[in-house]
């Protein structure tokens, strides 16, 4: 090794791994967590299907009681967290309420968590065999 090229100083490189695009925000990630907070319990996501599949897309009280075992407080303590996440809405009629979803917020995770996302790789191609490629 010569003189000179023991005198280099080093410098730093910083790699970009991913697109910026591709890349989640700090509002995103906290968008999303308070979601997959509220989703993280079996009940309430039987609840946002049996919501979401209800004749109109909404569903009383009384109905959703009938279906679980439980305290009445208990259920409307879980439908509670799911309003305070935005993915139900409530409304007051008479003396019950009924709940509605909120396609949005179940739409922003399914572009988090679809293939080719920023959570998820994209597919990869599969050979002749079947077999994925990776490399």
């Amino acid at each position: 090794m010569t003189v000179e090229h023991q005198h280099r100083t080093p410098v730093r490189v910083t790699l970009l791994l991913a697109e910026p695009a591709a890349v989640v925000t700090d509002t995103d990630a906290t968008d999303a967590a308070k979601l997959f907070k509220a989703l993280a319990d079996p009940l309430r996501i039987r609840l946002v299907s049996l919501i979401r599949h209800s004749p109109g897309g909404e569903a009383c009280f009384c109905d959703l009681a009938e279906e679980f075992d439980m305290p009445q407080p208990t259920l409307s303590h879980h439908l509670r967290v799911l309003v305070s996440a935005g993915i139900l809405t409530r409304e007051r009629r008479g003396t019950w309420s009924w709940y509605s979803l909120v396609p949005e917020p179940l739409e922003s995770l399914q572009k988090l968590l679809q293939a080719g996302g920023p959570l998820v790789d994209r597919l990869a191609p599969v050979d002749n065999a079947g077999r994925e490629n990776r490399c």
